[in-house]
C-alpha cells in the first residue's frame, strides 16, 4: 500500500513538473561572451546546440527533436544574451534532432547543405504516413515505459533520478508534437561546398563534410572563437566515424581532404563540439582523419590480395587496428559499426573497379 502511495505521488510530483517548468533541466555552458552551449540533459540522450550572438543578430546551430522541445531552450539562450534578435539558423544535418525546432525561428534565415531540403522530407513523411507515425509513437511509449518504471527504483540516486525525470519530460513533450503535428521548415538558403556568413564581427565557415552519417553533413568554424562545431562528424571520443550506405569514393576522398584543412597549422581550434557529447579537443581530430585514411588504404589492399570481404572484416576490427576507438557495446545504436564501415566500404569500391580474381577463380 504505502509503494503505492508513494509511486502516485512520485508521478504527481513529475506531472507537476512536466506542467510548470521543464526549462529548469536545460543546460547553458558559456563558452565565450559571445558563445552559449545548450542542451536537455538526459541519461543516454544529448543533442548540444550552439548559440552566438553577433553584431547582425543571434545565430543558432541546430533546433532539436520537436518544437516543444526546443522552446525553453530557445528561452534560456535568449535570457543568456538578454536579447532575442534571431537572424540565423544552422543546420548540421536533418536527423530530427538537429532541424525539427525550425519552425521557432520565424524571420530567421535557415542555412544547411543543398542537400538538406531532401534529406529532411523524411519529417513529413513521419507526420504523413500513419505507420511512420503509429512506430514512431509506440517506439516513443516504450521508452517512456521503460522510464517511468526505472523512475522508484532510483530514488537512492539523486543525479540519476533527475536525469530520469529530465527524460520522461523530454519525451512527453516529444510525443505531444508528434501526436499533434508541427511544421517542418526547410532551409532558404543552401550551398554546395562551403559558405561564409557575415555577422558583422564575426563569421561563421560552413564546410560540406560529404556524404556519410547523412546526405547533408556540414561543419561550422567559428575562426574569431576557435570553435569548431562538427555535427555528427566527431560524435564522442572513441567512437569510430562513419562511412554510410550514401557514400561514394569521392565522399571518403572528401572526409579526409576537409578534416586535413582544418588541421592545418593556420586553424586554430579550442573547442570542438560534437553533436552528442561533453567538447572534445582539437586532439580528437586526427585519429578520425586517420581512420578514414587507413580504412581505404586496407580495403584497398585487401581487395588486391584477392581477400574476401568476410577475411577483411575478420582482419579489420578495432582493437586490431584502430587503438585509439572502442567497440560501441551491444544496444548501442552504432553497434557494430565497424563492420558496417567496411562493407560500405568495400562496395563504394567494388562500383568503382571489380574485385581482382584470385589464381583459383583465373582457373
Amino acid at each position: 500500500m504505502n509503494t503505492v502511495i508513494y509511486l502516485g505521488l512520485l508521478m504527481h510530483l513529475l506531472m507537476a513538473d512536466s506542467q510548470l517548468d521543464p526549462g529548469k533541466y536545460i543546460r547553458i555552458k558559456r563558452l565565450s561572451p559571445r558563445v552559449v552551449l545548450a542542451y536537455w540533459p538526459g541519461i543516454d540522450r544529448r543533442c548540444n546546440l550552439t548559440a552566438i550572438q553577433s553584431q547582425k543578430g543571434l545565430v543558432i546551430i541546430d533546433t532539436e527533436v520537436s518544437p516543444r522541445v526546443m522552446a525553453p531552450i530557445k528561452e534560456k539562450i535568449e535570457q543568456a544574451f538578454n536579447r532575442r534578435d534571431w537572424a540565423y539558423v544552422v543546420n548540421t544535418h536533418a536527423h530530427n534532432n538537429h532541424c525539427s525546432g525550425n519552425c521557432l525561428f520565424k524571420g530567421a534565415v535557415i542555412v544547411g547543405h543543398e542537400n538538406l531540403p531532401e534529406d529532411m522530407q523524411w519529417l513529413i513523411r513521419r507526420q504523413t504516413e500513419p505507420d511512420l507515425k503509429r512506430r514512431e509513437l509506440d517506439h516513443m511509449a516504450s521508452i517512456l515505459r521503460n522510464l517511468r518504471a526505472a523512475l522508484p527504483q532510483s530514488a537512492g540516486n539523486r543525479t540519476y533520478n533527475r536525469l530520469i525525470r529530465s527524460d520522461i519530460i523530454f519525451y512527453e513533450l516529444f510525443v505531444k508534437d508528434l501526436e499533434e503535428g508541427y511544421e517542418i521548415v526547410k532551409p532558404s538558403l543552401t550551398f554546395a561546398d562551403r559558405h561564409t556568413l557575415d555577422l558583422g564581427d564575426l563569421t561563421l565557415e560552413l564546410i560540406f563534410f560529404g556524404k556519410g552519417h547523412s546526405l547533408s553533413d556540414i561543419l561550422i568554424y567559428i575562426p574569431q572563437e576557435r570553435i569548431l562545431v562538427t555535427g555528427a562528424i566527431a560524435y564522442q571520443r572513441g567512437q569510430p566515424p562513419e562511412i554510410g550506405r550514401q557514400s561514394q569514393l569521392q565522399d571518403v576522398h572528401r572526409f579526409i581532404a576537409v578534416l586535413d584543412s582544418l588541421l592545418a597549422d593556420d586553424v586554430k581550434i579550442d573547442h570542438v563540439i560534437p553533436s552528442h557529447s561533453p567538447p572534445l579537443r582539437r586532439s580528437d581530430l586526427p585519429p578520425i582523419r586517420d581512420y578514414y585514411q587507413r580504412m581505404l588504404t586496407e580495403v584497398q589492399a585487401a581487395r588486391q590480395q584477392g581477400l574476401t570481404l568476410e577475411q577483411t572484416i575478420a582482419s579489420l576490427t578495432i582493437p586490431k587496428k584502430f587503438p585509439k576507438f572502442r567497440d560501441p557495446p551491444p544496444g548501442h545504436w552504432c553497434y557494430g559499426i565497424q563492420e558496417y564501415n567496411v562493407r560500405n566500404l568495400w562496395r563504394i569500391l567494388s562500383e568503382e573497379q571489380p574485385q581482382p580474381q584470385t589464381q583459383n577463380e583465373q582457373h
